[in-house]
Order: C-alpha cells, then sequence, then structure tokens
C-alpha cells in the first residue's frame, strides 16, 4: 500500500502491535483498568485471555510502556519451553545476564537473585509471558514459585500471562490448582461491536494523518465492521486490503466496491457487490472551503481534494408532446 496516495503520514493497519495506534474501546479499558490495578497492589498474578486478534499482546505492551522507568520489564513472547531450563534461561537473556553452560539448578538461582536483588532496591519487576496457553503445569509450578518470593510488604514481581481461551482450560485443570489458587485477577478481551469496529478503522486512519469523512464512506466502514466479526486484526487485514486495491485502481478514498473484493479475497464474506442489500444513501462528502491551505493545516488534507464550486444543474430540456389524433364526436 502506497500510504501517500491518500495523504498519509505513515502506514495504517499494521499487522505487528503498534502502540502508538492503539485504540481505547470498553473491553481494551477494563482489562487495562485490571492490570494498573494488580500493580499499585505490590504484585501477584494476572490472567489475560481472549480470541486469536482481539489485541491483548498490544495490550500489555502499551501498558508496560505507561509504567515508571525504574520498571524492570521481562518479556517472554517464545513460550514453547520444553524444560524449566529453558525458562530459566529465557528470563537470564532478557535481563542481559549470562545464561550458557549452567545447570538447571545454577539458572533457577541466578533468577531468584536478579528478583531478590531487586526487591531488596525497591524495584518492580513485571513479568510478560505472552502465548501462556502453551506453557507446561512444570513451567507453571516454577512460575508459582517464583511469585512466593516477596517481602513484608510486596511480591518480588507481577506476573501477566497472554494468551487465548486455551489457557483458561490450562488453569482448569487439577494439576494447576495450585497455581490458579494464586492468580490474583482475571480480565478477558472480547470482540468489537459494530460502532466500536467503525471508531477502530477510522482511529486508524486519524493517527496516521488522515481525514476518515474524506477516505473511507459509512458503506465501506459498514461493510468491514459486518464482516470481521469485530476482531481488530483481522480488521486491519481486511481495510489495508481495501485500501490497496482502491490505489492499484487509482482512487483517491475507499467505497464498498474495493471493501467487497479486500472481504472476498480474505474469504470473509461470498456475496458480490450486486447481490449485497441496499446499505442506505450514500452521505455527502464534506467540502473545502476555498479560503482552505493545506499548508497551513495541522492535518494533511485529501490529495487532489479541490474546492469545488456550486453551480445549478442544467435545465432539462422539455421534450416534445406527442400530437393527439383529433378525437371525432359523434
Amino acid at each position: 500500500m502506497d500510504f501517500t496516495h491518500f495523504g498519509l503520514a505513515r502506514r495504517p493497519f499494521r499487522p505487528t502491535p503498534d502502540t502508538d495506534t492503539y485504540c481505547p474501546t470498553a473491553t481494551h479499558e477494563a482489562a487495562s483498568t485490571v492490570l494498573a490495578r494488580t500493580y499499585a497492589d505490590s504484585g501477584g498474578v494476572v490472567v489475560l485471555d481472549g480470541e486469536p486478534g482481539t489485541g491483548k499482546t498490544l495490550l500489555v505492551l502499551r501498558f508496560l510502556e505507561l509504567l515508571p522507568a525504574t520498571t524492570c520489564r521481562i518479556l517472554l513472547q517464545a513460550t514453547k519451553f520444553s524444560r524449566p531450563a529453558d525458562f530459566f534461561q529465557a528470563i537470564l537473556f532478557d535481563l542481559g545476564q549470562p545464561y550458557q553452560g549452567m545447570s538447571e539448578q545454577e539458572l533457577r538461582l541466578a533468577v531468584y537473585s536478579e528478583l531478590l536483588n531487586a526487591l531488596v532496591q525497591e524495584q518492580a519487576v513485571v513479568l510478560f509471558v505472552d502465548e501462556a496457553q502453551n506453557l507446561t503445569s512444570e513451567i507453571l509450578e516454577e512460575i508459582r514459585v517464583l511469585g512466593n518470593l516477596e517481602s513484608k510488604d510486596s511480591k518480588a514481581l507481577l506476573v501477566i500471562l497472554v494468551g487465548q481461551s486455551g489457557l483458561r482450560e490450562l488453569l482448569s485443570k487439577p494439576e494447576s490448582a495450585s497455581f490458579a489458587q494464586r492468580v490474583a485477577a482475571r480480565a478477558r478481551l472480547s470482540p468489537l461491536v459494530r460502532e466500536e469496529s467503525i471508531r477502530f478503522v477510522r482511529h486508524q486512519l486519524r493517527e496516521c494523518g488522515g481525514r476518515p469523512e474524506w477516505l473511507i464512506s459509512d458503506e465501506a466502514l459498514t461493510l468491514l465492521a459486518t464482516h470481521t466479526g469485530g476482531v481488530p486484526r483481522v480488521l486491519n487485514r481486511a481495510a489495508l486490503l481495501a485500501f490497496t486495491l482502491a490505489g492499484a485502481a487509482g482512487l483517491k478514498d475507499v467505497d464498498a466496491e474495493p471493501v467487497v473484493d479486500a472481504l472476498m479475497q480474505l474469504e470473509l464474506m461470498t456475496l458480490s457487490l450486486d447481490e449485497l442489500p441496499p446499505l442506505g444513501p450514500k452521505p455527502s462528502r464534506p467540502k473545502l472551503s476555498e479560503e482552505f491551505e493545506p499548508e497551513e493545516a495541522n492535518i494533511l488534507p485529501h490529495p487532489g481534494q479541490q474546492p469545488r464550486q456550486s453551480s445549478s444543474p442544467a435545465p432539462k430540456k422539455n421534450s416534445p408532446r406527442k400530437a393527439q389524433g383529433k378525437r371525432n364526436v359523434s
């Protein structure tokens, strides 16, 4: 996609988590509150789950960005650990500490030492474990023991386990009962409702320097919100493809047609444009005033948008009336 074609300052609808374009929705803000409250309560274990693509990783990354600069952050995003030694090596690697050529017990003690040193210095530590549904009961037990490290006033770390719905199934198993009892809070991300989906797409364009009301029609937004299931990752994919198709066709904005093409290519819908039910009248696009000067505007103008002069429609020519034959009056 050539984002400059649409007057954007940078690429929208990124496939990887981008905290700069975080869109505050009801489900995301509720989960953020849970994370912040648990952090303020000096640690524990938080479980955050949801379906793929609902923004779990993005939410946690944004939360970590907002923490005090002195907070120690440990991010584990490749979580298929076959043995506890792999888990401890990943922690030490992220901390920038030696992790090779050590036995499992040496690795375990090295991690304990790092956490206890931070606790003595009153430095908060957050352990973020992504794709936590892949963890084994053995690794969960190691995390539970790490969570037991504490002082008189606070725990050594806050653990955030993030995963898909399988994470709840993992924690409900009998062998995970001891760990589940130590979970301080739980949160779940739900798909967006239709209005939030529309606001999400507009937000992505606005954060990239665009004017959504010029760049995408209401019909196109309704189609995206209806056929993507309210999943932000799917919304991003479909919207990006729609803009790519529109740009390839030389269009300066996106209406229903490129959105339908994108949804069909992604197998999110099977109807053709001609088979769609009517979506209502297409609203008129806003006009730029004659005094508008792009170089003085704070927001990038839509490329090629020019002030329009109002003109009266050409008068219709009266069609000649057919001569009527004379009627005989008897």
